[in-house]
């Protein structure tokens, strides 16, 4: 079976996509010009050959990317040439050489975490077709390039771009894979349109009709879907970028067609690659906001993965735990009215208050201030880089403009960017430079040193290791205000907020390692399986045959990510309970779920097709309450079993799973 596989990847490969069962289409589609077909299956399984033959590792060749640029190059000899011994010869060691130059190519362009496309391909086809120009021999085999049988249909110069992709100018093989495209990407389908219509009509301004029949309009429909869907999130901005691309492309391939037509070379894909790979370097380096670094089975599922992170977990801010524990008020934010201002904007200032106040008695002592003594604990896990400790704290009413930090603590985060801590007390430090801090272990004691008016936390998150460093925005990744848990937010001026704390006992309860099994009855008695697998990527999901639902599990928060599968109880699962606070305290909080979870049908279709235009309507938040051992929400409610982990009950208005323990030592 992974054989088979392995032969009908690059199938896929070849127009962006992932499922093995389109490649048995495009497979036998192949073969509607039977030398495409045929000298393509020889230049794949040569090239497996001698993968095997040369022990390279499975992992470099189950992906597609390795083998397709090896099935093009047959293609196009069959494009050209007639089946014979000698075609066949060529074809082998052609892919062969194909290969070799897509695995160095990619080890290069790893670095700059750039795709080889079908640069190899391109390369190896202009090497054959010069060294074509002396073999004779080959003369008698060009081939009369007629199809097993093709049909009439409108829009027949689109239809036959499509197919060309896979050297088949045919309308037939063009409506076969814009139905692939419908059915599997409504987005890939409008951009294979759109970047087609634009290279088209813009190249028609120059060369009139000839635009209409080019040979070499396909590179518009693969520079569309690959800028505009694949290695960059679908968005409005990635559509523009795209059509830019499709453009320039225009004046490269005619310049190219110009210059390749002395040495009667065909351009074939360069311009796509060229171009696409110049637009991926420049936005890569650039940071550009909707560069796709974790590429899904379609772009839809690229574009929601991408969502839930903003959403969801807060993009790419840094984010950090609170620096206490219990109640705190915030005494200043972000850009705060007094000392956070300029490059030291991004700042905290904690107080405690009781009754609407800081301190008892008058206020006159430091002891009547809540906030001085108290415990200071690390917000990451990190070194320690700096400190002072020996600064005294100010009387009240007193501040020390000389050393405005106070006494203080420096952090450096495993994620390389820096925490600092500021007004400790005096002689409170806990921790020494070298020192390596985990989350909520105790560095010190709140104090009043350095230029502070009252006994108060300082902190803020900076660039580099030195005391006044330019400091960087962040996020606090939870808190509790009013009995409601939030995530990845910023608390405003004078709001109490909470600390959670760690329920151990929950945590372990989603504690889950490779192999756990979860047996349950549903309410027409069918018994359900769910098993906890690993994938080569090491993410962690609940498997039940056919479906994978992944989590992950981090500090106080357990969480599902994706769903890869059709409708089952694992997916209504994520729709019921997508995060549990692994917290003590019973709490109110919002999460969001993927649309691909949410809908159903053509409002599902219609909503991941405008999304590009408007990512604000994922942005649609669902409430769930955590209430000791059960979690509910407008789906359903999920229950957790005092003695075991996982699962004991799952109810929604459909259905109701009960587990069971008879397994369970």
């Amino acid at each position: 079976m992974k054989k088979i596989e392995l032969i009908l990847k690059p199938y896929v490969s070849i127009i962006f996509l992932r499922d093995v069962k389109i490649g048995i289409v495009l497979f036998f589609l192949s073969f509607l010009i039977p030398s495409v077909g045929i000298l393509g299956l020889i230049g794949l399984i040569s090239t497996i050959v001698f993968a095997n033959f040369t022990n390279t590792k499975e992992e470099y060749l189950k992906y597609g990317f390795y083998l397709y640029n090896s099935l093009l190059v047959g293609m196009g000899i069959g494009y050209f040439y007639e089946v014979s011994f000698l075609t066949v010869i060529l074809t082998i060691f052609f892919s062969i050489l194909t290969f070799l130059i897509s695995f160095s190519l990619n080890k290069v362009f790893y670095k700059y975490a750039l795709p080889i496309l079908s640069l190899p391909f391109a390369f190896v086809s202009m090497i054959f077709y010069l060294s074509s120009i002396k073999y004779t021999t080959l003369l008698s085999n060009i081939i009369n390039r007629y199809s097993v049988f093709d049909i009439n249909f409108p829009f027949s110069n689109f239809f036959k771009s499509l197919g060309t992709i896979v050297f088949l100018p045919l309308n037939l093989a063009g409506i076969v894979i814009f139905l692939i495209l419908l059915f599997y990407s409504r987005i890939m389908a409008f951009l294979s349109v759109i970047g087609f219509v634009v290279g088209v009509y813009f190249h028609y301004l120059f060369v009139g009709e000839y635009a209409f029949s080019s040979l070499f309009n396909f590179n518009f429909i693969l520079i569309s879907i690959a800028l505009g869907s694949i290695f960059l999130i679908p968005h409005i901005k990635s559509y523009l970028i795209s059509l830019i691309a499709v453009i320039l492309s225009v004046f490269l391939i005619d310049a190219m067609e110009v210059f390749f037509n002395l040495y009667n070379l065909p351009v074939y894909t360069l311009p796509f690659n060229i171009v696409v790979l110049l637009f991926l370097m420049l936005l890569y380096f650039s940071n550009f906001k909707y560069y796709n670094f974790s590429i899904k089975a379609t772009p839809e599922r690229s574009l929601e993965y991408f969502l839930s992170n903003v959403f969801r977990f807060g993009g790419n801010a840094i984010k950090i735990n609170l620096p206490f524990n219990g109640k705190w008020v915030v005494y200043q934010a972000f850009d705060g009215e007094w000392t956070h201002k300029g490059k030291w904007k991004y700042a905290y200032d904690f107080v405690k208050k009781i009754n609407g106040k800081s301190y008892k008695n008058d206020g006159l002592c430091l002891s009547d201030y809540y906030a001085f003594g108290e415990n200071v604990v690390s917000p990451i896990n990190g070194y320690i880089v700096s400190l002072r400790a020996d600064l005294p704290d100010n009387p009240i009413g007193v501040v020390d403009r000389e050393n405005n930090w106070g006494n203080y603590v420096i952090i450096k985060s495993d994620f390389g960017y820096y925490v600092e801590i500021s007004h400790l007390m005096q002689n409170s430090m806990k921790v020494k430079v070298g020192d390596y801090v985990k989350v909520g272990d105790i560095i010190a004691k709140c104090g009043n040193s350095g230029y502070s008016p009252e006994p108060h936390i300082h902190i803020q998150v900076q660039k580099d290791a030195f005391l006044g460093s330019e400091t960087l925005f962040f996020k606090w990744i939870e808190y509790i205000k009013d009995d409601k848990l939030f995530y990845y937010s910023l608390p405003k001026k004078d709001e109490e907020i909470e600390a959670p704390i760690l329920d151990k006992s929950m945590k372990n309860r989603l504690t889950f390692i490779l192999d756990d099994e979860f047996v349950y009855e549903d309410d027409k008695n069918n018994k359900i399986k769910w098993t906890v697998k690993m994938n080569d990527k090491g993410e962690f999901y609940l498997f039940d045959g056919e479906n994978r639902l992944y989590f992950y599990l981090y500090d106080k928060m357990f969480y599902f990510y994706s769903y890869d599968g059709k409708n089952s109880y694992l997916k209504e699962l994520f729709k019921i309970m997508p995060r549990i606070p692994l917290i003590s305290k019973d709490v109110e909080y919002q999460d969001i779920l993927p649309i691909y979870v949410l809908y159903k049908g053509l409002k599902k279709i219609f909503l991941e097709f405008i999304l590009p235009f408007n990512i604000e309507l994922f942005n649609n938040f669902k409430v769930y309450k955590k209430e000791k051992l059960k979690i509910n929400s407008e789906f359903g409610e999920v229950y957790f079993n005092f003695y075991h982990k996982g699962f004991d009950k799952i109810v929604s208005k459909d259905f109701i799973l009960r587990r069971k323990y008879e397994n369970i030592n």
